[in-house]
């Protein structure tokens, strides 16, 4: 399972490199994305999130310009996060498709993001997830954790990865693993040093290949 998190270049940086961690890029005017990411594994998030957090409408144009900014820092994404609407449900998946076969329809890595009222009996294989290459699986902690397990086996079935967003401790990261989550982000390891719980995740999963072998 693949770790994204934020760093603004230094010692983080190299803290970062030592556990082969990638960056979640932002779509934030105070942390545009720019070259201390280059070498890392990364992929670039569309601020709704922050915005709801903070009682904003989603920043479009934030987003956009987080996008061209990586491409000019010379940046490869592994996925960019199509916009949403956190805790919309059907709405959240109208509002992500019209970005995705509009503004971003170009863009060849898309993650789709589920949200709180979403099933996976609302998505048509074959026009829903059609653009994408990733289900991100976003909403309210609550919801995001009682579903989460059927999002990731809905994701692989339909041989897509999934994501998991916010999961900033050793019991989320435990729990995502367990649920076979290729990936998860949380800005919580190098905004507040947390490399201790990342240490204490990563040995665990090596004594679970000892106990394989």
């Amino acid at each position: 399972m693949f770790i994204y998190t934020s760093h603004n270049g230094g010692e983080r940086a190299r803290k970062m490199r030592d556990r082969g961690m990638g960056v979640m890029l932002h779509s934030c005017t105070s942390k545009m994305p720019s070259k201390n990411a280059s070498g890392f594994r990364c992929a670039l998030d569309n601020g709704a999130f922050g915005c709801w957090q903070r009682g904003y409408p989603f920043q479009s144009d934030v987003f956009i310009t987080a996008i061209k900014k990586a491409y000019s820092a010379g940046i490869s994404l592994d996925f960019i996060v199509c916009p949403d609407i956190v805790a919309g449900g059907v709405k959240s998946l109208n509002f992500s498709m019209k970005w995705a076969l509009e503004e971003l329809e170009s863009a060849p890595r898309l993650a789709l993001v589920v949200q709180d009222g979403m099933t996976p009996r609302d998505l048509s294989p074959g026009y829903h997830l059609k653009p994408f290459t990733h289900i991100f699986i976003g909403g309210t902690p609550e919801w995001k954790w009682r579903t989460a397990k059927d999002w990731v086996d809905y994701a692989h079935n339909q041989k897509k990865l999934c994501h998991i967003g916010q999961v900033g401790t050793l019991e989320k990261l435990r729990a995502a693993k367990r649920m076979g989550a290729d990936s998860v982000d949380s800005t919580n390891f190098a905004r507040n040093d947390s490399w201790a719980v990342i240490d204490e995740f990563m040995d665990g999963k090596q004594h679970e290949l000892d106990i394989e072998d």
